[in-house]
Protein backbone atom coordinates (compact mmCIF):
# COMPACT_ATOMS: atom_id res chain seq x y z
CA UNK A 1 0.00 0.00 0.00
CA UNK A 2 1.28 3.47 -0.86
CA UNK A 3 2.53 5.52 2.13
CA UNK A 4 -0.04 8.30 1.65
CA UNK A 5 -2.88 5.75 1.64
CA UNK A 6 -1.56 4.18 4.85
CA UNK A 7 -1.65 7.58 6.55
CA UNK A 8 -5.14 8.25 5.17
CA UNK A 9 -6.55 4.94 6.37
CA UNK A 10 -5.00 5.46 9.81
CA UNK A 11 -7.38 8.34 10.50
CA UNK A 12 -10.83 7.39 11.85
CA UNK A 13 -13.49 7.27 9.14
CA UNK A 14 -15.75 9.38 11.37
CA UNK A 15 -13.22 12.21 11.13
CA UNK A 16 -13.21 12.06 7.32
CA UNK A 17 -17.02 12.04 7.25
CA UNK A 18 -17.01 15.18 9.37
CA UNK A 19 -14.45 16.91 7.10
CA UNK A 20 -16.22 15.91 3.88
CA UNK A 21 -19.46 17.30 5.28
CA UNK A 22 -18.16 20.80 4.53
CA UNK A 23 -17.62 20.06 0.83
CA UNK A 24 -19.93 20.81 -2.10
CA UNK A 25 -21.43 18.00 -4.15
CA UNK A 26 -18.85 18.56 -6.89
CA UNK A 27 -15.96 18.45 -4.43
CA UNK A 28 -17.27 15.26 -2.81
CA UNK A 29 -17.49 13.59 -6.21
CA UNK A 30 -13.90 14.62 -6.98
CA UNK A 31 -12.67 13.27 -3.64
CA UNK A 32 -14.59 10.05 -4.28
CA UNK A 33 -12.49 9.33 -7.37
CA UNK A 34 -9.20 9.47 -5.46
CA UNK A 35 -9.21 5.98 -3.97
CA UNK A 36 -11.46 3.15 -2.80
CA UNK A 37 -11.18 4.24 0.81
CA UNK A 38 -12.50 7.73 0.08
CA UNK A 39 -15.08 6.29 -2.30
CA UNK A 40 -16.62 4.28 0.53
CA UNK A 41 -16.53 7.22 2.94
CA UNK A 42 -18.03 9.74 0.51
CA UNK A 43 -20.97 7.38 -0.08
CA UNK A 44 -21.84 7.42 3.62
CA UNK A 45 -25.52 8.29 3.94
CA UNK A 46 -24.90 11.09 6.46
CA UNK A 47 -23.11 13.14 3.76
CA UNK A 48 -26.18 13.12 1.51
CA UNK A 49 -28.93 14.24 3.86
CA UNK A 50 -31.22 16.63 2.00
CA UNK A 51 -29.58 15.89 -1.35
CA UNK A 52 -31.84 15.66 -4.41
CA UNK A 53 -31.07 13.45 -7.42
CA UNK A 54 -32.42 14.34 -10.87
CA UNK A 55 -33.35 11.36 -13.07
CA UNK A 56 -33.67 12.32 -16.74
CA UNK A 57 -35.00 10.60 -19.81
CA UNK A 58 -32.57 8.92 -22.23
CA UNK A 59 -29.73 8.79 -19.68
CA UNK A 60 -27.77 5.54 -19.46
CA UNK A 61 -28.25 4.63 -15.80
CA UNK A 62 -26.19 1.59 -14.86
CA UNK A 63 -26.79 -0.87 -12.06
CA UNK A 64 -24.00 0.85 -10.14
CA UNK A 65 -25.91 4.16 -10.25
CA UNK A 66 -28.91 2.63 -8.49
CA UNK A 67 -26.64 0.94 -5.92
CA UNK A 68 -25.07 4.31 -5.10
CA UNK A 69 -28.51 5.85 -4.51
CA UNK A 70 -29.26 2.97 -2.19
CA UNK A 71 -26.01 3.32 -0.21
CA UNK A 72 -26.51 7.05 0.17
CA UNK A 73 -30.11 6.51 1.29
CA UNK A 74 -31.33 9.23 -1.07
CA UNK A 75 -34.77 10.48 -0.05
CA UNK A 76 -35.47 13.19 -2.65
CA UNK A 77 -35.74 12.72 -6.42
CA UNK A 78 -36.79 14.77 -9.46
CA UNK A 79 -38.12 12.68 -12.34
CA UNK A 80 -37.62 14.80 -15.47
CA UNK A 81 -39.33 13.13 -18.45
CA UNK A 82 -38.20 9.80 -16.99
CA UNK A 83 -39.41 6.60 -18.62
CA UNK A 84 -41.41 3.83 -16.99
CA UNK A 85 -38.18 1.81 -16.74
CA UNK A 86 -36.53 4.46 -14.54
CA UNK A 87 -39.66 4.69 -12.38
CA UNK A 88 -39.64 0.96 -11.74
CA UNK A 89 -35.94 0.85 -10.95
CA UNK A 90 -36.32 3.78 -8.57
CA UNK A 91 -39.04 1.96 -6.63
CA UNK A 92 -36.76 -1.06 -6.28
CA UNK A 93 -33.60 0.84 -5.29
CA UNK A 94 -34.93 3.56 -2.96
CA UNK A 95 -38.48 2.66 -1.89
CA UNK A 96 -38.09 4.90 1.18
CA UNK A 97 -38.25 8.16 -0.85
CA UNK A 98 -40.00 10.98 1.00
CA UNK A 99 -39.90 13.63 -1.78
CA UNK A 100 -40.71 13.18 -5.46
CA UNK A 101 -41.09 15.86 -8.12
CA UNK A 102 -42.52 14.73 -11.46
CA UNK A 103 -41.85 16.93 -14.49
CA UNK A 104 -43.47 16.33 -17.90
CA UNK A 105 -44.64 12.77 -17.46
CA UNK A 106 -47.53 11.64 -19.67
CA UNK A 107 -47.52 7.93 -18.87
CA UNK A 108 -50.35 7.18 -16.46
CA UNK A 109 -48.69 3.86 -15.60
CA UNK A 110 -45.86 5.78 -13.94
CA UNK A 111 -48.22 7.28 -11.40
CA UNK A 112 -49.33 3.80 -10.37
CA UNK A 113 -45.77 3.22 -9.14
CA UNK A 114 -46.20 6.06 -6.63
CA UNK A 115 -48.18 3.63 -4.48
CA UNK A 116 -44.96 1.74 -3.79
CA UNK A 117 -43.41 4.70 -1.95
CA UNK A 118 -45.05 4.28 1.45
CA UNK A 119 -42.92 7.01 3.07
CA UNK A 120 -43.76 9.65 0.46
CA UNK A 121 -44.58 12.99 2.11
CA UNK A 122 -43.84 15.62 -0.54
CA UNK A 123 -45.19 15.27 -4.08
CA UNK A 124 -44.90 17.83 -6.89
CA UNK A 125 -46.39 17.47 -10.38
CA UNK A 126 -45.79 19.86 -13.29
CA UNK A 127 -46.23 19.75 -17.04
CA UNK A 128 -48.75 16.90 -16.95
CA UNK A 129 -51.00 16.79 -20.03
CA UNK A 130 -53.37 13.99 -19.10
CA UNK A 131 -55.95 13.56 -16.40
CA UNK A 132 -54.81 13.02 -12.83
CA UNK A 133 -55.67 9.46 -11.97
CA UNK A 134 -57.17 8.10 -8.76
CA UNK A 135 -53.61 7.14 -7.84
CA UNK A 136 -52.92 10.66 -6.55
CA UNK A 137 -55.93 10.59 -4.26
CA UNK A 138 -54.87 7.25 -2.79
CA UNK A 139 -51.61 8.72 -1.45
CA UNK A 140 -53.02 9.59 1.96
CA UNK A 141 -49.56 9.84 3.54
CA UNK A 142 -48.69 12.91 1.43
CA UNK A 143 -48.59 16.12 3.48
CA UNK A 144 -47.10 18.54 0.91
CA UNK A 145 -48.52 18.70 -2.61
CA UNK A 146 -47.72 20.97 -5.55
CA UNK A 147 -49.47 21.07 -8.92
CA UNK A 148 -48.31 23.39 -11.69
CA UNK A 149 -48.58 23.90 -15.45
CA UNK A 150 -50.89 20.98 -16.17
CA UNK A 151 -52.47 21.35 -19.60
CA UNK A 152 -55.70 20.00 -21.03
CA UNK A 153 -56.68 18.80 -17.55
CA UNK A 154 -60.12 19.99 -16.36
CA UNK A 155 -59.98 22.06 -13.20
CA UNK A 156 -62.64 19.88 -11.58
CA UNK A 157 -60.41 16.85 -11.98
CA UNK A 158 -57.47 18.60 -10.34
CA UNK A 159 -59.65 19.82 -7.48
CA UNK A 160 -61.05 16.33 -6.95
CA UNK A 161 -57.55 14.83 -6.83
CA UNK A 162 -56.33 17.46 -4.35
CA UNK A 163 -59.41 17.09 -2.16
CA UNK A 164 -58.63 13.42 -1.57
CA UNK A 165 -55.29 14.29 0.06
CA UNK A 166 -56.92 14.91 3.41
CA UNK A 167 -53.66 15.05 5.40
CA UNK A 168 -52.15 17.97 3.49
CA UNK A 169 -50.46 20.65 5.55
CA UNK A 170 -49.04 22.45 2.49
CA UNK A 171 -50.64 23.05 -0.92
CA UNK A 172 -49.13 24.84 -3.92
CA UNK A 173 -51.93 25.31 -6.43
CA UNK A 174 -50.38 27.10 -9.42
CA UNK A 175 -52.92 26.24 -12.07
CA UNK A 176 -54.88 28.16 -14.68
CA UNK A 177 -55.08 31.84 -15.57
CA UNK A 178 -57.97 32.65 -13.23
CA UNK A 179 -58.54 32.28 -9.48
CA UNK A 180 -60.49 29.28 -8.22
CA UNK A 181 -64.17 30.25 -7.90
CA UNK A 182 -65.24 30.77 -4.30
CA UNK A 183 -67.59 27.81 -4.04
CA UNK A 184 -65.10 25.41 -5.63
CA UNK A 185 -62.33 26.82 -3.44
CA UNK A 186 -64.34 26.19 -0.27
CA UNK A 187 -65.30 22.68 -1.33
CA UNK A 188 -61.63 21.83 -1.81
CA UNK A 189 -60.55 23.30 1.52
CA UNK A 190 -63.35 21.49 3.32
CA UNK A 191 -61.41 18.28 2.69
CA UNK A 192 -58.10 19.72 3.95
CA UNK A 193 -58.59 20.31 7.70
CA UNK A 194 -54.84 20.27 8.48
CA UNK A 195 -53.79 22.82 5.86
CA UNK A 196 -51.34 25.45 7.17
CA UNK A 197 -49.48 26.67 4.07
CA UNK A 198 -51.36 27.73 0.94
CA UNK A 199 -49.75 29.10 -2.24
CA UNK A 200 -52.09 30.29 -4.99
CA UNK A 201 -51.49 31.54 -8.50
CA UNK A 202 -54.18 34.19 -8.90
CA UNK A 203 -53.95 35.10 -12.61
CA UNK A 204 -56.20 37.60 -14.34
CA UNK A 205 -59.56 38.54 -12.89
CA UNK A 206 -62.05 41.32 -13.56
CA UNK A 207 -63.21 42.95 -10.34
CA UNK A 208 -62.91 41.58 -6.82
CA UNK A 209 -63.58 38.12 -5.52
CA UNK A 210 -66.17 37.94 -2.71
CA UNK A 211 -65.16 39.43 0.65
CA UNK A 212 -65.55 36.01 2.28
CA UNK A 213 -63.23 34.23 -0.16
CA UNK A 214 -61.05 33.08 2.75
CA UNK A 215 -63.90 32.66 5.21
CA UNK A 216 -63.51 28.90 5.46
CA UNK A 217 -63.56 28.08 9.18
CA UNK A 218 -67.17 26.97 9.25
CA UNK A 219 -66.56 24.97 6.10
CA UNK A 220 -63.59 23.16 7.62
CA UNK A 221 -64.12 22.53 11.31
CA UNK A 222 -67.11 24.51 12.41
CA UNK A 223 -66.71 27.25 15.02
CA UNK A 224 -64.50 26.31 17.95
CA UNK A 225 -64.87 27.59 21.47
CA UNK A 226 -63.16 30.96 21.78
CA UNK A 227 -62.53 31.11 18.04
CA UNK A 228 -63.36 34.19 16.00
CA UNK A 229 -66.02 33.82 13.36
CA UNK A 230 -64.34 33.15 10.05
CA UNK A 231 -60.95 32.25 11.52
CA UNK A 232 -59.08 29.61 9.50
CA UNK A 233 -56.07 27.51 10.43
CA UNK A 234 -53.76 28.92 7.74
CA UNK A 235 -50.49 30.30 9.07
CA UNK A 236 -48.79 30.96 5.72
CA UNK A 237 -50.30 32.43 2.54
CA UNK A 238 -48.57 33.09 -0.76
CA UNK A 239 -50.21 34.93 -3.67
CA UNK A 240 -48.48 34.71 -7.04
CA UNK A 241 -49.22 36.59 -10.26
CA UNK A 242 -51.43 38.86 -8.17
CA UNK A 243 -52.91 42.26 -8.93
CA UNK A 244 -55.36 44.45 -7.03
CA UNK A 245 -58.33 44.38 -6.83
CA UNK A 246 -58.57 40.59 -7.34
CA UNK A 247 -59.05 40.17 -3.59
CA UNK A 248 -61.08 42.73 -1.70
CA UNK A 249 -59.80 44.91 1.13
CA UNK A 250 -61.67 42.67 3.57
CA UNK A 251 -60.34 39.37 2.18
CA UNK A 252 -57.65 38.66 4.78
CA UNK A 253 -59.62 39.64 7.87
CA UNK A 254 -60.70 36.00 8.05
CA UNK A 255 -57.07 34.89 8.43
CA UNK A 256 -55.87 36.52 11.67
CA UNK A 257 -53.67 33.47 12.40
CA UNK A 258 -51.36 34.24 9.45
CA UNK A 259 -47.71 34.34 10.45
CA UNK A 260 -46.29 34.67 6.94
CA UNK A 261 -47.65 36.62 3.95
CA UNK A 262 -45.97 36.66 0.52
CA UNK A 263 -47.34 38.61 -2.44
CA UNK A 264 -45.70 38.49 -5.86
CA UNK A 265 -47.40 41.08 -8.09
CA UNK A 266 -47.86 40.49 -11.79
CA UNK A 267 -46.45 43.85 -12.92
CA UNK A 268 -43.60 46.00 -11.76
CA UNK A 269 -45.25 49.20 -12.89
CA UNK A 270 -47.14 51.36 -10.44
CA UNK A 271 -50.83 50.60 -10.70
CA UNK A 272 -53.61 53.20 -10.49
CA UNK A 273 -55.72 50.88 -8.30
CA UNK A 274 -55.84 51.24 -4.55
CA UNK A 275 -53.27 49.20 -2.65
CA UNK A 276 -55.11 46.65 -0.51
CA UNK A 277 -51.99 45.69 1.42
CA UNK A 278 -52.50 48.64 3.75
CA UNK A 279 -55.82 47.24 4.97
CA UNK A 280 -54.71 43.61 4.91
CA UNK A 281 -51.73 44.22 7.18
CA UNK A 282 -53.81 45.93 9.84
CA UNK A 283 -55.75 42.71 10.34
CA UNK A 284 -52.74 40.40 10.76
CA UNK A 285 -51.56 40.79 14.37
CA UNK A 286 -49.46 37.58 14.34
CA UNK A 287 -47.54 38.31 11.12
CA UNK A 288 -43.81 37.60 11.52
CA UNK A 289 -42.67 37.12 7.90
CA UNK A 290 -43.61 39.58 5.16
CA UNK A 291 -42.41 39.15 1.54
CA UNK A 292 -43.25 41.50 -1.33
CA UNK A 293 -42.15 41.41 -4.97
CA UNK A 294 -43.01 44.15 -7.49
CA UNK A 295 -46.31 46.01 -7.16
CA UNK A 296 -47.10 49.26 -5.38
CA UNK A 297 -44.50 51.63 -3.89
CA UNK A 298 -43.79 50.72 -0.30
CA UNK A 299 -44.99 54.14 0.80
CA UNK A 300 -48.53 52.84 0.17
CA UNK A 301 -48.36 50.41 3.08
CA UNK A 302 -45.13 50.98 5.05
CA UNK A 303 -46.89 52.45 8.09
CA UNK A 304 -49.21 49.42 8.34
CA UNK A 305 -46.57 46.68 8.67
CA UNK A 306 -47.16 44.87 12.00
CA UNK A 307 -44.56 45.66 14.65
CA UNK A 308 -43.77 42.00 15.34
CA UNK A 309 -42.47 41.29 11.81
CA UNK A 310 -38.95 39.83 12.12
CA UNK A 311 -38.30 38.87 8.48
CA UNK A 312 -38.86 41.22 5.52
CA UNK A 313 -38.30 40.77 1.78
CA UNK A 314 -38.61 43.72 -0.62
CA UNK A 315 -37.87 42.83 -4.24
CA UNK A 316 -38.18 45.32 -7.12
CA UNK A 317 -40.27 47.66 -4.97
CA UNK A 318 -40.06 51.45 -5.34
CA UNK A 319 -38.53 52.93 -2.19
CA UNK A 320 -37.31 56.34 -1.08
CA UNK A 321 -34.95 57.05 1.80
CA UNK A 322 -37.85 58.28 3.91
CA UNK A 323 -39.68 54.99 3.30
CA UNK A 324 -36.80 53.07 4.84
CA UNK A 325 -37.06 55.28 7.90
CA UNK A 326 -40.80 54.62 8.13
CA UNK A 327 -40.29 50.87 7.93
CA UNK A 328 -37.56 51.10 10.57
CA UNK A 329 -39.97 52.81 12.98
CA UNK A 330 -42.63 50.17 12.33
CA UNK A 331 -40.38 47.13 12.85
CA UNK A 332 -37.28 48.16 14.83
CA UNK A 333 -36.77 44.53 15.92
CA UNK A 334 -36.27 43.21 12.38
CA UNK A 335 -33.82 40.28 12.25
CA UNK A 336 -33.77 39.25 8.58
CA UNK A 337 -33.87 41.59 5.59
CA UNK A 338 -33.80 40.89 1.84
CA UNK A 339 -33.40 44.38 0.40
CA UNK A 340 -33.52 44.58 -3.39
CA UNK A 341 -35.45 47.75 -4.34
CA UNK A 342 -36.20 48.80 -7.90
CA UNK A 343 -33.66 51.60 -7.83
CA UNK A 344 -30.09 50.31 -7.57
CA UNK A 345 -28.29 53.55 -6.89
CA UNK A 346 -27.20 52.30 -3.48
CA UNK A 347 -28.31 55.56 -1.86
CA UNK A 348 -30.02 53.92 1.12
CA UNK A 349 -27.65 51.07 2.04
CA UNK A 350 -25.95 53.35 4.51
CA UNK A 351 -29.26 53.81 6.37
CA UNK A 352 -29.80 50.10 7.05
CA UNK A 353 -27.63 49.87 10.17
CA UNK A 354 -29.34 52.93 11.66
CA UNK A 355 -32.92 51.74 11.09
CA UNK A 356 -32.45 48.00 11.68
CA UNK A 357 -29.71 47.66 14.32
CA UNK A 358 -30.67 44.09 15.32
CA UNK A 359 -30.29 42.49 11.87
CA UNK A 360 -28.79 39.00 11.83
CA UNK A 361 -29.01 38.29 8.10
CA UNK A 362 -28.95 40.74 5.21
CA UNK A 363 -29.28 40.18 1.45
CA UNK A 364 -28.40 43.13 -0.82
CA UNK A 365 -26.83 44.04 -4.16
CA UNK A 366 -23.50 45.84 -4.21
CA UNK A 367 -23.98 47.48 -7.63
CA UNK A 368 -23.19 51.20 -7.42
CA UNK A 369 -22.96 51.17 -3.63
CA UNK A 370 -20.27 53.65 -2.49
CA UNK A 371 -17.50 52.19 -0.35
CA UNK A 372 -18.45 54.45 2.56
CA UNK A 373 -22.01 53.15 2.60
CA UNK A 374 -20.95 49.54 2.19
CA UNK A 375 -18.51 49.90 5.09
CA UNK A 376 -21.32 51.28 7.27
CA UNK A 377 -22.62 47.71 7.57
CA UNK A 378 -19.91 47.21 10.21
CA UNK A 379 -22.28 48.88 12.66
CA UNK A 380 -24.67 45.91 12.50
CA UNK A 381 -23.25 44.30 15.64
CA UNK A 382 -25.53 41.23 15.44
CA UNK A 383 -25.05 40.51 11.73
CA UNK A 384 -24.15 36.84 11.21
CA UNK A 385 -24.53 36.58 7.43
CA UNK A 386 -24.30 39.03 4.54
CA UNK A 387 -25.30 37.78 1.10
CA UNK A 388 -24.37 39.71 -2.05
CA UNK A 389 -27.10 38.93 -4.60
CA UNK A 390 -25.31 40.10 -7.75
CA UNK A 391 -21.90 38.54 -7.20
CA UNK A 392 -21.86 34.97 -8.47
CA UNK A 393 -18.40 35.82 -9.81
CA UNK A 394 -17.07 38.54 -7.46
CA UNK A 395 -14.98 41.28 -9.05
CA UNK A 396 -11.67 42.47 -7.67
CA UNK A 397 -13.39 45.64 -6.46
CA UNK A 398 -16.04 43.70 -4.58
CA UNK A 399 -13.45 41.41 -3.02
CA UNK A 400 -11.59 44.47 -1.81
CA UNK A 401 -14.80 45.90 -0.32
CA UNK A 402 -15.73 42.68 1.46
CA UNK A 403 -12.20 42.15 2.75
CA UNK A 404 -12.22 45.62 4.30
CA UNK A 405 -15.61 44.92 5.85
CA UNK A 406 -14.33 41.64 7.27
CA UNK A 407 -11.45 43.45 8.92
CA UNK A 408 -13.74 46.15 10.32
CA UNK A 409 -16.07 43.52 11.79
CA UNK A 410 -13.22 41.31 13.03
CA UNK A 411 -14.53 38.51 10.83
CA UNK A 412 -17.70 38.01 12.88
CA UNK A 413 -19.90 38.11 9.73
CA UNK A 414 -20.03 35.43 7.06
CA UNK A 415 -20.05 37.09 3.63
CA UNK A 416 -21.49 35.04 0.77
CA UNK A 417 -20.76 36.15 -2.79
CA UNK A 418 -23.38 34.05 -4.52
CA UNK A 419 -26.95 33.00 -4.01
CA UNK A 420 -27.76 29.57 -2.66
CA UNK A 421 -28.68 27.15 -5.46
CA UNK A 422 -32.40 26.79 -6.00
CA UNK A 423 -33.94 23.72 -4.41
CA UNK A 424 -34.55 21.28 -7.32
CA UNK A 425 -37.92 20.21 -5.92
CA UNK A 426 -39.21 23.78 -5.51
CA UNK A 427 -41.92 25.10 -7.83
CA UNK A 428 -40.53 27.42 -10.51
CA UNK A 429 -43.44 29.84 -9.98
CA UNK A 430 -42.28 30.84 -6.52
CA UNK A 431 -40.10 33.96 -6.42
CA UNK A 432 -40.51 35.51 -2.99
Amino acid sequence: MAPHLVRTAALPSELWVHVFGYLSTTDKCNIRSCCRYFKAIVDHWSLWKGHTVVVRKHCAYTGNFWKILCRRKIKSVVLRRASLKEWKQLAISVPWLTTIKVEHCNDVKCFEILKQFHNLKRLSISGFRQGLTDTIGSLQQVTNFSVCETQLVPRTEIINAVSKLSHLTSLFYHEGNHPIPRQTFHIMLKSLPHLKYLSLKMGTHTGSLPDDYFNISKTINGPQEGQQVGQAGLTRLELLDYMDPTLSEEALKFLPSLQCLSVDYRDRDVQPTKCHLKTWLKGLPQLAVFNIANGHPISSYADSIPANVTSLTLRHVTMERKDLATVGKQIPGLLHLHYDPRSRNGSSIGEISRHFPQLRTLRIRHYNVPEREFSSLQHLKCLDRLEILDACVPTAHLMELTNKLQVLTRYRTQIVHSQNPREPTACYCTHC
